[in-house]
C-alpha cells in the first residue's frame, strides 16, 4: 500500500548500495509504484563509491547491500554510518541472522531487511518508518543537547529528586557546591549528605509540602550552612516533578547564589546605621531639604544652631520660619540655583545670625540628588561649617603677614649676599684645584715633551732615505703637538678657551685617529674592526680636540690587551631615548629624549675595569695603569673636552668582557 498523498513534501533522494545488479533492478521495480515518494537518486555498487556519495551530500536514505567487493559484514555499515551519521541506513541482506540484525539496529540502523522476504509496500513502509524515525531521532537529540547546555551552562544550580527526596540529576554548579568531581557522587544522596541538618531539614520539609500540595515555592531565601562551617544564602524555587501522566515523581528544583547579595544589603544596612551615627555626632550641621525648601532630616547639630530642642520642630519647615526674611530669601535663592543647574555649591561663605542674633560666619556647601529614573533633582543635601574663629584668625593673620614681608624682604637680601658669597669660595677653591693639577701636569708631562721634541729634530737633522721613517717622525711630531695642546686646554680648565668648531665628519676623524695610534699595535696580535653608518650626519666640533680624545680611548683599549685582542671602532646615529650613568658632569642638561645624536663606540676584549674604581676613572690623576704607563690626566682630560662640546662620554665593563667608551655628540 503507497503511503498517503496527502504529503506535500518532495520525494525522497535514495542511494543504493548493491553490487549485484539484479538485486539492483529487483529492488528498483519494487520501488516503481512509489517514485512520487521515494526516488531512486543514484546507485552504486562498492562502499567507496557510496562513501563518496554521502560526502557529496543530497541523499536522504540508504539502502545499504552488507557483501560488497570492497567491504564485507558489519565493517560495511559501521564505515558508511561514520560517513553519513545524520542520514538513515536502511540494511538489505543477504542474511538471516538474528543476532547480526539486532547489532545493526543497535548500532544505528533503522531497519535489517532479508533479501528475498519483502515486497515492494513492505520495503515502502520499513523506509518511510526509517524517515520518521531518523527525524525523531534527530530532534530528540536536538533537545537532549538544548537540555544538555542549559544544565552545564547556566550558573544557576539545578537539581531533580525522587520522592524521598534523593537527588536523580544534578548540574556542575550544584557539584561546585557540594565539591564533587562527578555527577554519581550525588546520585541517592539527599541534602542532609551535604548540609548542616539546620537546612537539610527544611529543605526536605518544602519539598514534601510540594509532594502533597502540588504547588511550587518561588524565590524563597534560604540560609545554607556546608559541613565545614562555611555559610551561604541561595534564592531558591522548586516545583513538582510530573511524569508524561500528570503523576508527581519527585521535585526540581533551581537556586542561585545570593551570598554576595546578601553580604551587601547587610553591609548597606550596616553603613547606613554607621551614616547616621557620624551624621547624628559630627559636630557641624547637616540637613537634607526637598527642592521647595522644606527640611527633611537634620542633625542634633543644627537643632541647636537653629535653636531648636527637637527635631520635631525642624522637620517639614523652611528657612523662614528661623532666619529673618532677607537671609532666608537669600538661602532659597542658592537653593533654586542648585536645584536648576544640578551644579553643587561647593565651601560658599555666609554671615547670618544665629539663634541669638549674633553675627556668624558659615562655610556652606549644598549638592544635589538627583531621581535615579528621570535624572532631575529631588533633594538637596546640605553641610555648614562655622568659620567665625577662622575669620577672625585671618585678620590677625593679615597683620602678621606684613610685619613678616619686611622681614621676609631684609632675609632674600642677605639671603643673595650669602649666596654670592659662596659661589666666590667655591670658585675659589676650584681655582686653587686647578692649579694644583696644572702644577702637576707642567712637571710630569711638558718636560718629557721637550725631550722628545729636541730628539726628533735631531732624527730629522740626520741624512736618512727612509721615506717610513720621515712619516713616522712627522706623526711623532704631530702627536707632541697634540699633546702640548691638550696640556694648554687643562691649564685653562677653569676658563676654558673658545673651540674652533666645524662641521666635521666622526668616520673621517675616527679613521684618522686609527693612523695616529697604529705604533701603539706595531708587533701586537691586534684585530682592528670598523662598523662606520653610512651617511653619517655631520657635527659640529673642533676636530683636533676630538681627534685627541679619541686618541686617548683607543690608546687606554690597546693598553688594556697586552696579549693583544680585538680593537672595535664604530659610529651611528639614532633617537636618544635616555642616558648612561657615567655621564660628563651638567653636560647632559644639553640632550632631550627624542635628540638625535650620533654615537663613536670602542670596544676592547681586556680585562676590564674594576667595579671599585669605575667611578673614578675621570678623577685627575688617577690611573689603573702601572706607574711609568700613565699620569692619570687622559680621561681628566678627555672628559672636558666633551663636556666644551656639550657631549657626554660614559664608560662601562661589558658583559662578555672588556670595556666599552662610549662619545655622544648632539647631531
Amino acid at each position: 500500500m503507497a503511503p498517503s498523498s496527502s504529503q506535500a513534501s518532495p520525494p525522497v533522494k535514495v542511494l543504493l548500495v548493491e553490487d549485484n545488479p539484479g538485486d539492483a533492478r529487483l529492488i528498483s521495480e519494487l520501488l516503481r509504484d512509489y517514485r512520487e515518494y521515494f526516488r531512486l537518486d543514484s546507485q552504486v555498487a562498492r562502499l567507496a563509491e557510496a562513501e563518496k556519495a554521502l560526502e557529496q551530500s543530497g541523499v536522504d536514505l540508504v539502502l545499504l547491500d552488507l557483501s560488497l567487493p570492497d567491504s564485507q559484514g558489519f565493517e560495511t555499515f559501521e564505515r558508511l554510518l561514520s560517513h553519513g551519521r545524520d542520514v538513515p541506513i536502511l540494511v538489505l541482506s543477504g542474511v538471516d541472522d538474528e543476532s547480526l540484525a539486532l547489532r545493526m539496529v543497535h548500532a544505528g540502523a533503522q531497519d535489517y531487511l532479508v533479501k528475498g522476504r519483502f515486497d515492494g509496500p513492505l520495503l515502502a513502509r520499513a523506509m518511510r518508518y526509517a524517515m520518521e524515525r531518523n527525524a525523531a531521532e534527530r530532534q530528540l537529540a536536538h533537545e537532549k543537547d538544548i537540555l544538555r547546555a542549559l544544565l552545564e551552562t547556566m550558573p544557576e544550580r539545578i537539581y531533580f529528586k525522587d520522592l524521598q527526596s534523593r537527588f536523580m540529576r544534578v548540574n556542575p554548579a550544584m557539584l561546585k557546591l557540594f565539591k564533587l568531581e562527578h555527577p554519581e557522587d550525588a546520585i541517592g544522596k539527599t541534602d542532609f549528605d551535604f548540609f548542616l541538618p539546620e537546612h537539610a531539614e527544611q529543605a526536605f520539609a518544602d519539598e514534601q509540602e510540594i509532594l502533597r500540595t502540588g504547588k511550587a515555592i518561588e524565590g524563597k531565601v534560604e540560609k545554607e550552612t556546608l559541613p565545614n562551617g562555611q555559610i551561604g544564602w541561595a534564592l531558591t524555587t522548586k516545583m513538582p516533578l510530573r511524569d508524561r501522566n500528570g503523576e508527581i515523581i519527585g521535585t526540581m528544583g533551581m537556586s542561585r547564589d545570593v551570598t554576595r547579595m546578601k553580604q551587601i544589603e547587610d553591609e548597606l544596612a550596616a553603613e547606613r546605621n554607621m551614616l547616621r551615627s557620624v551624621i547624628e555626632n559630627i559636630p557641624d550641621p547637616i540637613f537634607v531639604k526637598d527642592v521647595e525648601g522644606h527640611y527633611l532630616l537634620d542633625n542634633e547639630a543644627h537643632c541647636r544652631s537653629l535653636g531648636m530642642a527637637s527635631r520635631d520642630q525642624v522637620i517639614g519647615r523652611t528657612s523662614f520660619a528661623f532666619f529673618p526674611e532677607e537671609e532666608a530669601a537669600l538661602f532659597k535663592k542658592d537653593d533654586d540655583r542648585v536645584v536648576a543647574s544640578g551644579v553643587p555649591m561647593l565651601d560658599h561663605e555666609e554671615c547670618v545670625p544665629d539663634a541669638k542674633g549674633k553675627k556668624r560666619w558659615l562655610l556652606t556647601t549644598k549638592a544635589p540628588i538627583f531621581d535615579p529614573e528621570t535624572g532631575a533633582v529631588v533633594r538637596l543635601v546640605c553641610i555648614r561649617r562655622d568659620i567665625t574663629q577662622t575669620k577672625e584668625a585671618e585678620e590677625k593673620l593679615k597683620a602678621a603677614n606684613a610685619e613678616l614681608s619686611l622681614a621676609l624682604s631684609n632675609l632674600k637680601e642677605a639671603s643673595e649676599e650669602l649666596r654670592s658669597i659662596q659661589l666666590q669660595l667655591i670658585e675659589a677653591e676650584k681655582m686653587k684645584s686647578i692649579g694644583r693639577l696644572a702644577a702637576g701636569v707642567a712637571h710630569e708631562v711638558k718636560n718629557p715633551l721637550a725631550i722628545i721634541t729636541m730628539g726628533v729634530d735631531y732624527i730629522e737633522s740626520q741624512p736618512s732615505s727612509d721615506e717610513n721613517t720621515r712619516e713616522i717622525l712627522r706623526e711623532m711630531r704631530a702627536a707632541v703637538k697634540r699633546a702640548d695642546n691638550v696640556i694648554r686646554g687643562l691649564l685653562d680648565f677653569s676658563a676654558p678657551r673658545q673651540l674652533e668648531v666645524t662641521e666635521e665628519s666622526l668616520t673621517d676623524i675616527l679613521e684618522h685617529t686609527l693612523l695616529l695610534v697604529r705604533g701603539e699595535m706595531i708587533g701586537q696580535n691586534f684585530k682592528v674592526v670598523e662598523e662606520y653608518q653610512p651617511d653619517l650626519p655631520r657635527v659640529r666640533l673642533d676636530r683636533m680636540k676630538v681627534e685627541q680624545v679619541f686618541v686617548n680611548l683607543i690608546t687606554n683599549a690597546i693598553h688594556a690587551m697586552p696579549d693583544g685582542g680585538a680593537l672595535t671602532v664604530r659610529a651611528y646615529a639614532k633617537q636618544l631615548t635616555g642616558v648612561g650613568a657615567n655621564l660628563a658632569g651638567s653636560a647632559t642638561e644639553a640632550f632631550h629624549v627624542g635628540d638625535r645624536v650620533v654615537v663613536a663606540e670602542i670596544d676592547d676584549t681586556g680585562t676590564g675595569i674594576p667595579e671599585s674604581k669605575l667611578g673614578k676613572i675621570f678623577d685627575p690623576f688617577y690611573t689603573t695603569k702601572p706607574t711609568g704607563k700613565g699620569t692619570g690626566l687622559g680621561l681628566t682630560v678627555t672628559r672636558t673636552i666633551i663636556d666644551l662640546h656639550g657631549g657626554t662620554i660614559e664608560i662601562t665593563n661589558r658583559p662578555e668582557g672588556g670595556a666599552r667608551a662610549t662619545v655622544m655628540f648632539k647631531a
